[in-house]
């Protein structure tokens, strides 16, 4: 009979994530085993986590060996275990172990000294509350991506000053600029593909690299069930995590595995990964019993293995109820080797009442603008840190922070060389009146012009509550920065699969690519009409939706719809559930059309209502509403529209009641193709108010990746559009260029056949380091095959001659014109043959 270690405590009661504190150690001389604390995940939270870029295995790294067992806490990068301050530990797994591991790996340093070790807490404390609630790890990621992260020997410790205070110096915020976050990515381990993921991760990265990587998760550990490694198997008595419990309140870190680990579930005295031990009528991994990870927890090396334990895989794929990890899923990052900020702001700010503040920089290349063209977030200053001074402390002194902010994203908004107002902004939301503070002081500094510093003779600006403060100066920046030196795109033949990569250059790569698409808005006046058509019965009157099957087909964006959800918070939804739409910024990241969102209910017995009109040539939806649990407040609004994509918007403001907390807007959901409405958030609207949204022009089946790969297939014949592209290096900083792309007047079936009729493809893909490209020939004709970097630049030219009809293999090793080896990244190659030109990314990997 084995003897399980089971941490039960009665006085217990997590039901959810996030929950009140507790401390585990059963030995209560010990040092506190903390865990209770990790935030409610919020929709915007699970729409990010959905849209993360997902890990894969190449068919090259699908059939290597890898070792039996692999422990990355015994890298010089991994720092020594520790214990965690507060409910901390999704800040202690995410920054002390896996970002001081990552950055010190891309840069080959020991993380045994603070000058290499990275705090819990500077992030944390922006994200807690000022009163030590949760975090996840990647709440943290995202600001070290933005503005960076201080060193522990910089920060003053771990956790220095407890769980409120904010770090103050513009020096130290300067410092954490460098370490960043480079990509943070997630893999479902639900099944054994995904753990094989995780394997490749630690072992190279994926990438070849001399080591590999660290891997986060969540658990609930109040009542988890730990036991040892039975006797006569691999590290026999070392620690065994068998089952999670299922309320998640822990953030942790898998470091290792083990393949060779043994734990008898169905105790029928043999360990097996092929029979069926849960009753479940399938083998899976939820029956394996051999083979496990290596978690290292933040609660000291007084738990478990001197900090670390074992747990099987199996956990990976249970359900979270029955005792598996959070979601199955876990994440993982990259790390900058280097980064140097090219422009940023100095602020000192004395304020009352910190979580009234949100900070924003902008920029306008017109010198002369009273306000922003462009504006750059952060995920720090966010109305974050609770209802304390800045510093977080209760001293005078504590009132005063000066900070720095990395702002070299703004050089997207300017003309090299050419004078630009920049500002800095501080938006307000006190309702109560609580709060009180000035702008002291603020700067820009041009570390492109050796640091040059330009301060804004403004200084001792208040802040006035509930409004938005702007200071501003002027400043010529010297900076060629990224561009699109693409400049057309070859013409289409309908009918025929059409592939073309986009080429830029300069800033810094690697570039991502995105297809900006625009709602033209006109605003109208005309009569309100009278309730007419068909009442919708959403499944809830509040936070509920109905669905509508539309008799035309209706394209919105890129995408084309017969049947849309009704959502009783103003909303039209093209998912399958209902989502919370009630602000700007829900507008942006979601795929909506709200003609007027808010905190809404229906109240029926009051006349409130949705109601339908319709037929094959347009779909209106009109909604007589109230707030929730308000309703007094009248809200009477309609949305129309049409076969050709058409939006309309009305809204009577002679019957709705004034408020100024609303939204309104259409968007793609990627937080770039969006247009928000005039009158979004007015307390004032006009009578018979109608905003008309135009379609954009756009190419019928065509997309862009990621990577700047335009392709798709269309039959339009004769088509002309204006593409508008925008390209953003690895430091943020875009470019836009519009493009024309025609399509030809003759179809693939009517046409003349094409020197080059089948799609190149290059083998090995991924390839170390030499490829083979593949293309076939029509008929004669003039080849000129290159390749290029990520940069555009032309590194070699394989074949520029005249080739006959069939098919041909071109051979490349890797190397630039002057025979150099090339280093390990994304090449495109690009063949030309007589009017057809056709691009391919290949990735070599080293």
């Amino acid at each position: 009979m084995k003897k399980l270690l089971i941490l039960l405590y009665l006085i217990i009661s997590i039901i959810s994530l996030g929950s009140e504190l507790v401390n585990l150690n059963p030995d209560p001389d010990g040092d506190p085993w903390i865990a209770g604390e990790l935030r409610p995940l919020t929709d915007e939270d699970w729409e990010k986590l959905d849209k993360m870029p997902r890990l894969y295995l190449t068919e090259q790294l699908r059939t290597r060996e890898l070792p039996g067992s692999l422990d990355n806490s015994q890298q010089p990068y991994f720092r020594p275990i520790f214990n965690q301050s507060g409910g901390s530990c999704g800040q202690a797994s995410g920054v002390g172990y896996n970002f001081t591991y990552e950055i010190n790996f891309e840069r080959q340093l020991p993380a045994n000294i603070p000058e290499t070790q990275y705090p819990t807490h500077y992030t944390w404390n922006f994200l807690n509350g000022g009163e030590g609630y949760g975090s996840w790890y990647w709440d943290g990621w995202d600001i070290i991506k933005s503005n960076g992260c201080p060193t522990v020997s910089i920060y003053g410790g771990l956790a220095e000053g407890g769980h409120s205070r904010w770090m103050s110096g513009y020096t130290n915020y300067y410092s954490a600029m460098p370490n960043r976050v480079l990509e943070m990515s997630a893999l479902d381990v639900s099944e054994p593909e995904g753990l094989e993921v995780i394997k490749n991760w630690m072992y190279d990265h994926l990438m070849e690299d001399e080591a590999g990587g660290l891997v986060n998760f969540a658990a609930g550990v109040s009542g988890w069930i730990i036991s040892n490694l039975p006797a006569g198997t691999p590290e026999e008595g070392k620690n065994i995590i068998i089952s999670w419990d299922p309320s998640v309140n822990h953030a942790m870190t898998f470091v290792g595995y083990n393949d060779s680990i043994k734990y008898d579930y169905n105790m029928d005295g043999q360990y097996t990964n092929d029979i069926d031990i849960n009753n479940d009528g399938v083998v899976n991994m939820k029956d394996w019993e051999i083979g496990g990870l290596i978690v290292a927890n933040s609660w000291g090396d007084a738990w478990g293995n001197e900090g670390k334990s074992y747990m099987m895989y199996r956990l990976l794929a249970e359900l979270t109820e029955d005792g598996g990890i959070w979601s199955n899923t876990v994440h993982v990052i990259r790390a900058r080797d280097y980064y140097a900020p090219h422009l940023t702001f100095k602020a000192t700010i004395n304020h009352t009442s910190r979580d009234k503040l949100k900070l924003l920089a902008g920029v306008s290349s017109d010198p002369d603008a009273t306000e922003p063209e462009i504006f750059h977030e952060f995920p720090l200053f966010n109305f974050q840190g609770g209802d304390h001074y800045m510093q977080g402390g209760d001293l005078e002194e504590d009132k005063i922070i000066e900070i720095g902010l990395d702002v070299t994203p703004l050089l997207s908004g300017i003309e090299d060389g050419l004078p630009a107002q920049f500002f800095f902004i501080v938006e307000n939301h006190d309702p109560d009146n609580v709060g009180a503070g000035e702008i002291i002081s603020f700067s820009v500094i041009d570390y492109l012009a050796a640091g040059e510093e330009v301060i804004c003779p403004q200084q001792n600006v208040s802040i006035i509550n509930n409004q938005t403060t702007m200071l501003s100066v002027e400043k010529i920046i010297n900076y060629a920065g990224v561009e699109i030196v693409t400049d057309d795109l070859p013409e289409a033949i309908p009918g025929v699969e059409y592939e073309y990569q986009l080429l830029a250059a300069n800033g810094t790569p690697p570039y991502s690519w995105r297809l900006k698409l625009e709602y033209p808005e006109i605003e109208l006046i005309e009569d309100f009409p009278d309730i007419a058509g068909v009442q919708l019965e959403p499944n809830n009157n509040d936070d509920g939706y109905a669905v509508a099957a539309l008799d035309f087909d209706f394209p919105f964006y890129t995408e084309v719809f017969d049947e849309i959800l009704i959502s009783t918070d103003g909303s039209i939804l093209f998912g399958d559930t209902f989502q919370y739409v009630r602000s700007e910024e829900n507008i942006k990241s979601t795929q909506v059309i709200s003609p007027y969102c808010a905190d809404l209910m229906l109240y029926p017995e009051l006349g409130d209502g949705i109601w339908y009109s319709g037929n094959e040539n347009y779909a209106t939806f009109h909604w007589k509403t109230s707030l929730f649990d308000q309703p007094e407040v009248n809200v009477e609004f309609l949305v129309t529209i049409y076969p050709s994509g058409e939006i309309d918007f009305q809204m009577d403001g002679a019957t709705i009641t004034p408020s100024a907390n609303w939204a309104s807007g259409i968007s793609r959901g990627d937080n770039f193709s969006y247009t928000i409405s005039n009158i979004s958030g007015s307390p004032v609207i006009p009578e018979n108010y109608i905003t008309e949204f135009t379609c954009p022009d756009y190419p019928d089946g065509f997309s862009l990746s990621e990577e700047g790969l335009f392709h798709g297939i269309t039959d339009e014949l004769n088509g002309n559009w204006e593409m508008k592209f925008r390209v953003t290096d690895l430091n943020n900083i875009f470019a836009e260029k519009l493009v024309d792309f025609t399509t030809a007047g003759t179809s693939a079936d009517q046409a003349s056949i094409l020197p080059l009729i089948k799609q190149p493809q290059n083998f090995p893909n991924p390839f170390n380091p030499e490829t083979f490209i593949y293309y076939e020939l029509a008929e004669e004709s003039d080849i000129r095959l290159a390749v290029y970097n990520l940069k555009g630049q032309k590194v070699k030219v394989l074949v520029e001659d005249l080739q006959s009809a069939g098919k041909h293999e071109i051979y490349w090793d890797g190397t630039d014109t002057n025979g150099n080896q090339l280093s390990s990244g994304v090449y495109f190659y690009k063949i030309t043959a007589g009017n057809s030109t056709f691009a391919g990314k290949m990735l070599m990997l080293k």
